[in-house]
């Protein structure tokens, strides 16, 4: 059985680890909802998140890699184990391309946000990432999820992306990197959505182009989101996967069963949007689990549609980016 007080005395030792016990998860996740962590780490580099993932991995301690929140649903009861945050790992810089190739790329750090690498686009003019302009979280969170913003996703950008990951021959963590295909990656999915790898860095595929027209469509898309009331209540965007056999989005779905404005506790199906749940006040987690089993019991019902979750529920530790 694992030993949380010994694993914090261990972490202590490190000074590029910062350590925090009995840390609050609500106000680390975009539903402001959760428990408190017996432990939380935030490594300052890939070197002492290796390090401590190597420790966790050992001791055998549940644990969760957490990037900026943003899809995330928090138990209402503690988390026993250790969540490590990636928000100290962050940076960008333009990667200079081979004379005669054409177009550019950045390189983003893991824990940076994704509105911080289109505004360092922005401001580099650099285009293609305007799709993502408003779209909360961490760079690798968007990758992990292989997010998707007005018909562009991640994989439409990504280019080389570094991660760890467990090696038995070293006993450790140890670092890779790959360029993907295209045919690794799908709808809300890519390569590393239920490993136990973890993004550290990613590459994103950019083009010149005109400062004030890229700020501009960035602009266009950030409104476009707010008037979807994206940014109304605390919530983690779209509960719920599109699923092209259906004929329809998952909100319109949902709004034809009329569960638009449904409320449970403190949680609510937005009146807005069918396909986001709402913290109106006080929201638990037992409350959106609530409203997510009653669209699925609907949807089944009247429809025949397996609704799928796209937001992970972090009970008893896995590993994401999210």
């Amino acid at each position: 059985m694992y030993n949380i007080t010994q694993a914090a005395e261990n972490f202590k030792r490190h000074e590029s680890l910062r350590l925090l016990q009995n840390e609050a998860l609500a106000p680390r996740s975009s539903f402001k909802i959760g428990g408190k962590a017996a432990l939380l780490l935030e490594p300052e580099n890939t070197k002492s998140l290796c390090l401590a993932l190597t420790f966790i991995k050992k001791e055998k301690i549940p644990y969760f890699v957490l990037g900026g929140g943003t899809n995330v649903l928090f138990d209402d009861q503690d988390f026993d184990g250790i969540v490590v945050s990636t928000k100290k790992l962050c940076g960008l810089e333009i990667i200079e391309k081979n004379q005669g190739e054409e177009g550019a790329a950045i390189r983003a750090k893991a824990g940076s946000s994704v509105a911080s690498l289109v505004s360092f686009a922005e401001k580099n003019s650099l285009s293609g990432l305007e799709e993502f302009a408003g779209l909360p979280g961490t760079v690798g969170g968007a990758l992990y999820m292989n997010a998707r913003c007005f018909d562009r996703e991640m994989s439409n950008v990504a280019g080389k992306i570094a991660w760890i990951e467990w090696s038995r021959e070293e006993d450790s963590f140890v670092q890779k990197e790959e360029i993907f295909p295209s045919s690794e990656w799908q709808y809300k999915k890519s390569p590393f959505s239920n490993s136990e790898k973890i993004i550290v860095e990613g590459q994103f595929l950019v083009s010149p182009g005109q400062a004030e027209e890229i700020v501009k469509k960035g602009a266009g898309f950030v409104q476009e989101r707010k008037d979807k009331g994206h940014y109304k209540f605390p919530c983690a965007g779209s509960v719920f996967k599109n699923n092209r056999s259906f004929g329809r989005p998952t909100g319109k779905i949902i709004d034809e069963l009329g569960l638009k404005g449904s409320k449970i506790g403190g949680a609510q199906i937005a009146p807005f949007h069918g396909n986001i749940i709402v913290n109106v006040g006080g929201a638990k987690a037992k409350d959106v689990l609530a409203l997510i089993d009653l669209c699925k019991k609907k949807a089944k019902e009247t429809f025949g549609f397996d609704l799928e979750e796209e937001i992970i529920c972090v009970k008893n530790g896995l590993n994401s980016n999210i």
